[in-house]
Order: C-alpha cells, then sequence, then structure tokens
C-alpha cells in the first residue's frame, strides 16, 4: 500500500514538474517577443530622425538651422554657399576693431553762406560693420565767419568708437593757396637712379598729348598708362588710353596700364574686368596691372566693410590672372597700413610723396611724386622708382 502511495507521488511531481516548466517557458518567449532586435532600415530612420532633431535645435544669432542641410544635403553645399555663411556670421560679436576714419580733413575752410557737410571731409570703415554711425557734437554757423569745433565719434554695432575733433573756419574769402614745387626729370634721376632702380611715369588723360619720344630721350624707361575704370557706377575707357599705348611702344617704352576701380561688389568686378580686357585686347605688357580704388573721402556711401574691398582686390587679381595677366595693387602708405590686407602678397605699389618713404612693407614700384615735369609734356606728371629686386 505505501509503495502505491509512493509511486503515485512520484508521478505527481514528474506531472507538476512538466506543467511549470512550461509555465517558465512560454513566459520568456513573450518577453522575448517584447524585445524585438531593430532592423537597418529602423536604424537607420532612428540616426536620420536624431541628426534632424539635432540639426534643427542647433541656432546661428538666434536663427532656426533648416533641416534640409541635414544628411544627405550638407554634401551639397558649395563652397559659394560656405563662404557667404561664413560672412553671415560675421557680426557684432565677432567685432573687436574699432573703426577707423580713412580720411580726415582737421582744418576746414568754409566759404560763408555755404552748407557744411561733415561727409565732404571724412570717410569711414569699420572690419565688420557695413554702416557705423557717425555723431557730431558741436554747431557750425554758417551765416557767420569764425572759427567753429566739432567733434566727430564713428561708433560701429558692438559699440567700439573713434572719434577726432576738426576745425571749422567760416570766411568771407578763402585763403590763397601756396603753389606745389615742381620737380624735373634730370633731378629726380639724379636723385634715384642707381644699378637697382628704372624710372618712368604714369599718365592718363589729364596729360592730354604726349611726345614720348622726347619722354624717351630725357632718360624715362617706362610709363603705366590708365585703361579706364568705374565712375558712378558706369565703365569708361581713358579717351586717351590707345594713342598712349601705341605712341609709348612706338618710342620704345616699357609699358603697364592701371583700372581705376570703385568696385564695391564681386559682381562689379567681374564685369569691369571682362570690359577692361575687351579693350586690352591681348595687348603685351610688362607690368601687373593695378587695381587704383581711391574713393575713401565718404567711403560710407558705399556700404562696405574693409573685408568687402579686399575681396573686390583679390577677385580682380583673380579675374585678371584667368586672362593670363598679372595683377597689382595701387596705394597710397596711409591705406596699404590701414586698408588693404593684401593676404596673398600681390605685388605693391606704393604711393607716397615724399623724398624717402618710410613704408615699412614691401613694395616693387614707389610712386614718389605728382608734380613732375620732363620733356614730351606739358602738365604736372607723376614720378616712378621700379625696383629690379
Amino acid at each position: 500500500m505505501k509503495d502505491k502511495e509512493l509511486l503515485k507521488n512520484i508521478i505527481l511531481f514528474v506531472l507538476i514538474m512538466i506543467v511549470l516548466a512550461g509555465c517558465i517557458k512560454g513566459v520568456k518567449l513573450v518577453l522575448e517577443g517584447d524585445r524585438e532586435e531593430p532592423t537597418e532600415a529602423t536604424t537607420t530612420e532612428l540616426t536620420t530622425e536624431l541628426a534632424v532633431k539635432t540639426t534643427s535645435e542647433r541656432t546661428t544669432e538666434g536663427t532656426t538651422v533648416s533641416t534640409e542641410q541635414t544628411t544627405e544635403h550638407t554634401s551639397e553645399i558649395s563652397t559659394e554657399e560656405i563662404t557667404e555663411t561664413a560672412t553671415e556670421e560675421l557680426t557684432a560679436k565677432d567685432d573687436t576693431t574699432a573703426p577707423v576714419f580713412l580720411t580726415f580733413t582737421k582744418n576746414v575752410e568754409l566759404k560763408q553762406g555755404n552748407v557744411f557737410d561733415v561727409h565732404n571731409y571724412v570717410g569711414y570703415a569699420d572690419d565688420i560693420d557695413r554702416a557705423p554711425e557717425l555723431t557730431v557734437e558741436g554747431e557750425v554757423d554758417t551765416s557767420v565767419p569764425g572759427t567753429y569745433f566739432v567733434t566727430l565719434t564713428v561708433t560701429d554695432e558692438a559699440g567700439h568708437a573713434t572719434r577726432d575733433t576738426m576745425t571749422v573756419n567760416v570766411v568771407t574769402e578763402f585763403t590763397p593757396s601756396s603753389p606745389r614745387s615742381k620737380e624735373d626729370f634730370e633731378t629726380f634721376s639724379a636723385n634715384y637712379k642707381n644699378d637697382n632702380t628704372v624710372l618712368g611715369i604714369d599718365v592718363s588723360r589729364w596729360q592730354e598729348n604726349i611726345d614720348f619720344a622726347k619722354v624717351k630721350e630725357a632718360g624715362c624707361d617706362f610709363v603705366i598708362i590708365r585703361i579706364g575704370g568705374y565712375d558712378d557706377g558706369s565703365q569708361y575707357e581713358d579717351k586717351y588710353y590707345r594713342t598712349n599705348i601705341r605712341g609709348a611702344k612706338a618710342a620704345g617704352l616699357q609699358v603697364g596700364i592701371y583700372w581705376h576701380a570703385e568696385e564695391s561688389s564681386v559682381e562689379e568686378v567681374k564685369s569691369n574686368v571682362a570690359y577692361m580686357m575687351g579693350i586690352l585686347d591681348g595687348e603685351k605688357l610688362d607690368f601687373p596691372i593695378a587695381y587704383d580704388w581711391e574713393d575713401f573721402s565718404g567711403f560710407e556711401k558705399y556700404n562696405m566693410n574693409l573685408h568687402d574691398i579686399n575681396t573686390c582686390f583679390e577677385s580682380f587679381c583673380e579675374e585678371v590672372q584667368s586672362y593670363g595677366y598679372e595683377a597689382c595693387i595701387y596705394s597710397s602708405k596711409n591705406f596699404l597700413e590701414n586698408v588693404w590686407t593684401n593676404e596673398n602678397h600681390h605685388p605693391v605699389w606704393l604711393a607716397h610723396y615724399t623724398d624717402r618713404t618710410t613704408y615699412e612693407g614691401d613694395y616693387y614700384m614707389w610712386q614718389q611724386g605728382s608734380t613732375g615735369r620732363i620733356a614730351g609734356i606739358d602738365t604736372d606728371v607723376d614720378f616712378d622708382i621700379w625696383y629690379k629686386d
């Protein structure tokens, strides 16, 4: 009897264990079903969603970045777009430099009754802000002769300021100006001709008719000729250019050209270089083509910063090079030190009217004076020194 009960208990225990094992397996299968591994497609979708979310949450100066700039679209952004974005990101928070007065007339003489417009006597710019603010302290009563003092302050968007004081003399008659001294080419040659220098001149329509044979006989070896320029939004060819380049070459002079520039955008530069090359028509030159941007009095009217004008110059160089020529920058000591960065080290044609220049940068040519006199030209002319090394 006891054996039968023992056997029954054993069978019951085995049955219970079988049922218990089945339950445990079922629970495990249910749990594993809820924890399904993601497919490759699901992983990609999650990654893209995360990238889009992360991108849409990034801001630049408070502006949400478009989700179109994520995943495959990122690789389609051009170099030009990246450059534009970098330029846009240069805001007040990046500005660490105060604006500068590019031109500033310390002593102004104004005839009684005329309007005093301070922009006729200053030019100013900032490295980043395209519209720095000018404020004027002090009054000028042009109806009453006398001496007036005004303080000018130019402030950029970041709050940096530069100020200076101007004296305005309201007069009934202008003070006669002293005539500028002249320098003849013979004296110029005696002062600056040596084994390392070549002497020359630069001309435009202002010199009118030139006898280049006499210029050559006087000891001049080269001439830089204005080919044309850009003035008040219009392209022009110097009306004496073709006569000048033919006459200079016929006389055996080495020749170069310069472009009178007033561009405020890369688009204008490209259009003007194409126009200039149409005039040049493949003419052989002995010097780099000079970029001559001089309209710094009232510079603020161009709505440019200093970065913009340097971009115009670099674009000019690139365009000129695409036609097989070299370019250089022509500028005064003041603007070479305060405007032009010349990051790619293009040749420099320095203008500094003095017996001995104090400009410390590199230059290959020096325009030493603007009141020179030489046989073959009836007016004043610029004298230049080209350094062989």
